[in-house]
């Protein structure tokens, strides 16, 4: 019966530990993918300290066409504490017209400037550390190229792509790895504390008949 119990637990012990492994290099090379990620992204580049770094973040256009005119939202974000200078942002909407568009905190756009072009180019000027700058724009068609922003003392200049967009996507995803890793370590204690325990009887067990 002991050699039986020592087996399972043996085999137990080497199950908790394949998880425990499996579990704990899921979560380095999914670190890893992200962290490549972010540099591809955001093109970072070894600079002086005293560069502003800009990011594009939360790009999106609606799922779907419809009749009306589709909205266009970005923000660029300075996570620096450097103000970054002579801030310029281009927006290539490829097969898309633009209708209308406003910035916030300034509204770089004025009624007679706007137009029907699928490009349009945004004088920010500075952009203070911390600090975002908004853009919404009504467009024809729910897709656009590129956004491409530029300045004088920025760490890199920060594209953004069409197919980086799918912020839905994204969300399912991370959500349903964050729902694997908590269940894998549950599921990870409660194999290590049982066989803990067994361990622990076993070896109570063998002292007993030694005493």
């Amino acid at each position: 019966m002991e050699s039986k119990t020592a087996k399972y637990t043996f085999w137990g012990a080497v199950i908790a530990a394949f998880i425990t492994g499996s579990i704990a290099l899921y979560i380095h090379l999914d670190g890893k993918a992200a962290e490549n990620k972010e540099v591809n992204v955001t093109g970072k580049l070894e600079k002086p300290n005293d560069a502003a770094r800009l990011a594009i973040s939360n790009a999106y256009v609606p799922p779907v066409n419809t009749s009306i005119d589709s909205a266009f939202f970005v923000e660029v974000i300075n996570y620096s504490q450097i103000t970054a200078k002579d801030v310029n942002i281009k927006i290539n909407f490829g097969e898309s017209s633009v209708s209308k568009c406003e910035t916030l905190p300034e509204n770089k756009f004025f009624e007679e400037k706007e137009s029907k072009n699928s490009i349009i180019n945004i004088s920010v000027g500075e952009i203070l550390g911390r600090d975002s700058f908004y853009i919404y724009c009504l467009i024809s068609h729910p897709v656009f190229d590129s956004i491409l922003v530029t300045g004088s003392n920025l760490h890199s200049n920060a594209l953004f792509d069409y197919g980086q967009q799918k912020p839905l996507e994204i969300e399912r995803t991370s959500g349903f790895v964050t729902f694997f890793k908590v269940i894998a370590s549950i599921v990870t204690l409660i194999f290590i504390g049982y066989f803990t325990i067994l361990v622990i009887l076993i070896l109570n067990s063998k002292f007993k008949k030694f005493s």
